[in-house]
């Protein structure tokens, strides 16, 4: 049994005749130490011991309890590394001894001798004790204290026995982006960081926080462990981060920062760089000497690894933070169901040996779930964070007889907020499997699904599946409900024409339409005697049309307007109207349709000149303000720019190709109002 802490503990045994008690005053800073720790180094405690004979020798075994384990490393002898130095008078000097384990919570120095100042006095000082902070039951008391007992044939008296060594902090904090779904994700040509980005190549970002300002002290260990990921999973993190303190943190964009590699300028600044070799525990290795821009590789076996980064600069009086992202490389999945791995991280190294032990690192933590940062840095419903939206135009629901042919609707997703929206879209079935089909299973930022049910070999019944868009866990995540029934007979066709969709007719994307500029109209039952198209009442110029679709010009008189109501009536059987934006600006060219200074088609075989005139053919400009760029050449003034003579909501716009570039294959695009068209691609000579 442990006696009370402010026991007046026995004795000294002297040389000579000395009889008198010696008192010690025992006095300790405490040391903030992380509570995730199993070998904190608490603070040092020293015992002043004064009212004894000058001169005189001391001999004595003294015993050094913790209120938790003592987790100092252990020799092949059996002594711990807890160091012991005396005053006498001419400074601190190595006790001649190191401690032996007692217990898990004790230490003793057993026999230990040390002569008297002139004056009667010594000071003893014990450093580097370490101790299992993680191991101290939760209480509102969260601290670790120490007290000492002695033996011998003397009295010997420590006031103020039981003293606090250590507060316990909070060490690490910590969010994620995005829960990691695996689907098709192709590498850039050439792998950095930033073309990672660019290429939108698939991550996910974990940010990691101090609990407290110095927590990530020089040599501090972080990891994040994957698992879960399938065969031909390729994961790619940067070699160095630089942290909130950097000139510039490196971050991927979606947890509040702009996209960088970082800047790392030293003097402080926080910097972990990647260990390489480090066993599964994130022990051992060797560090990265990248600077902040390069990746690499993190080695999965079974669908599982691990990424190790090592403190290498930080300021100690400062609380900061680091952010990075995981890239992931992988061929698309066979099916609609992506696969969910998972993300953990922690201190590194990680273990359970929460006693002193001969072959445990030091130091070493003990692994358990990381509280989110977000409520200490009072973030956690910032603007630049990301948030989901996601909106279908109708409900899902479906009905089809049995061999009939697919049906389409379309679901919009979009980030409501600021960041980076990294988001997965995946089919669960309730009720068969594969009848859905996405024609996209992830994307960033904004985005339109297209949503395809088939019933072609389906028996009558009802089916249900779920979709679901994850965008992790601070933008959230939306499911809705994909109903179809089969039945066996269906009823009679319906007469009236739907609109499932609209597009620009050049890019045949979605997006807003220009007055004047010509469009494409996809859905059902076009197909009569007698064929219109109005917007807000504005009848439009059809150019073509049949069952599916119809191709039309947009009438002028929408000009200003920010949206119209679009409806189609086939022998006077009206469509749901259907609201479609508008834009005074929204070029877009035509496929194909970029013809040399003869009028010959642009084409690898048929470069242009340097010097001539291209001939641009597209749809979407306003009437003035029209640029171009060739190459790296932008605002290019054209030469013409107009109503392509003959061709009925059509532009032309002739550039002139600069005279000194090179032979090569360059992009051409065409800007209006601050818009610009898709890139195009043509060749010069």
């Amino acid at each position: 049994m442990i006696l009370p802490l402010f026991h007046l503990l026995s004795a000294a045994l002297l040389h000579g005749q000395f009889q008198g008690p010696i008192n010690c005053t025992a006095n300790a800073v405490p040391a903030q130490v992380r509570i995730e720790g199993i070998t904190e180094r608490v603070g040092d405690i020293v015992l002043n011991c004064s009212g004894g004979p000058p001169g005189a020798q001391v001999q004595l075994n003294l015993t050094l309890f913790l209120s938790t384990n003592i987790t100092n490393k252990i020799s092949q002898s059996g002594t711990q590394d807890v160091n012991l130095t005396i005053d006498t008078g001419g400074g601190p000097v190595y006790a001649g001894m190191d401690p032996v384990s007692v217990s898990a919570n004790s230490v003793a120095y057993n026999g230990l001798k040390f002569t008297l100042s002139a004056s009667g006095s010594a000071s003893l000082r014990f450093t580097n004790l370490r101790a299992a902070a993680a191991a101290v039951p939760n209480s509102q008391f969260p601290a670790i204290t120490a007290f000492f007992t002695a033996n011998g044939s003397n009295s010997l008296t420590i006031n103020n026995s039981q003293l606090t060594v250590a507060q316990l902090q909070r060490g690490l904090l910590a969010s994620y982006s995005s829960t990691f779904f695996c689907t098709g994700s192709l590498l850039p040509p050439n792998i950095s960081f930033m073309d990672l980005l660019n290429y939108r190549t698939r991550f996910a970002s974990v940010r990691f926080t101090e609990g407290f300002a110095g927590s990530f002290s020089k040599g501090t260990r972080v990891f994040v462990r994957y698992t879960g990921f399938p065969a031909g999973s390729r994961l790619l993190v940067p070699d160095a981060v630089a942290g909130s303190s950097a000139t510039t943190p490196t971050a991927a964009g979606d947890l509040g920062l702009a996209p960088s590699a970082g800047i790392y300028s030293g003097g402080g600044q926080l910097l972990l760089a990647r260990v390489t070799g480090a066993d599964s525990t994130g022990a051992g290795g060797t560090l990265s000497n990248n600077a902040p821009g390069t990746v690499s590789d993190v080695t999965l076996t079974g669908g599982a690894g691990v990424a190790v980064y090592e403190v290498a600069d930080t300021n100690p009086n400062v609380r900061q933070s680091a952010q990075f992202p995981s890239f992931l490389a992988l061929d698309a999945l066979p099916d609609s169901n992506a696969v969910q791995a998972a993300m953990d991280i922690g201190f590194a190294p990680f273990s359970n040996v929460a006693v002193g032990s001969t072959t445990a690192p030091v130091p070493r933590f003990l692994p358990g779930a990381v509280p989110s940062d977000c409520p200490t840095l009072g973030d956690c419903k910032a603007a630049y964070f990301p948030q989901l939206l996601v909106n279908a135009s109708d409900a899902l629901n479906f009905a089809a007889v049995t061999g009939s042919a697919y049906q389409v609707k379309y679901v919009q997703v979009n980030n409501t907020s600021g960041g980076v929206l990294n988001w997965v879209a995946f089919v669960t079935y309730q009720t068969g499997s594969g009848w859905v089909v996405l024609d996209r299973e992830s994307g960033v930022n904004n985005a339109t699904i297209r949503v395809d049910v088939h019933p072609e070999n389906l028996k009558p019944g009802t089916y249900q599946a779920t979709l679901t868009v994850d965008a992790g866990p601070i933008a959230g995540s939306k499911s809705a409900t994909i109903t179809l029934k089969v039945t066996e007979v269906g009823p009679p066709p319906l007469l009236f024409p739907t609109i499932s969709s609209y597009f620009n007719a050049a890019s045949l994307k979605p997006g807003p339409l220009t007055p004047g500029s010509l469009a494409s109209v996809f859905g059902q039952n076009f197909t009569g005697k007698l064929l219109s198209v109005v917007f807000d009442g504005a009848p439009a110029k059809i150019l073509f049309s049949n069952g599916t679709q119809i191709n039309l010009q947009v009438p002028d008189a929408l000009v200003g307007k920010s949206s119209s109501q679009m409806q189609v009536t086939v022998d006077n059987q009206s469509s749901v109207p259907a609201q479609v934006l508008l834009a005074a600006s929204a070029p877009s060219i035509f496929s194909g349709a970029i013809l040399n200074q003869d009028y010959s088609q642009n084409l690898p075989s048929n470069p242009a000149q340097a010097g001539s005139v291209i001939q641009i053919f597209m749809t979407g400009l306003p009437a003035t303000g029209v640029t171009g760029k060739i190459h790296d050449r932008d605002n290019l003034t054209p030469y013409y720019a107009g109503p392509a003579p003959g061709f009925l909501g059509v532009q032309q716009v002739n550039l002139t190709v600069p005279a000194d570039l090179p032979s090569l294959t360059a992009e051409v695009k065409v800007c209006a109002q601050g818009v610009c068209s898709a890139p195009s691609l043509i060749t010069i000579k």
